[in-house]
């Protein structure tokens, strides 16, 4: 699976969100540096620091942040 760049996306990889995500858990913010948890069909398992587990399209992500 790839990313909105086309980079390969792997379980356990640090990868930066593209756009703010509302949600009725909170919101995870533009920019926020989070790890893949696990890869489905449409959609990617992200953590952030605090440990919450959020389900982002793979336009919401990147991993070509630097």
């Amino acid at each position: 699976m790839k990313d909105v760049r086309g980079t390969k996306l792997s379980i356990g990889k640090q990868v930066c969100i593209q756009e703010d995500i509302p949600s009725v858990n909170g919101m995870l913010y533009k920019n926020t540096m989070v790890k893949v948890e696990a890869l489905d069909e449409s959609k990617v398992q992200v953590q952030d620091r605090s440990g919450k587990l959020w389900w982002v399209a793979y336009n919401q992500v990147s991993a070509s942040f630097l």
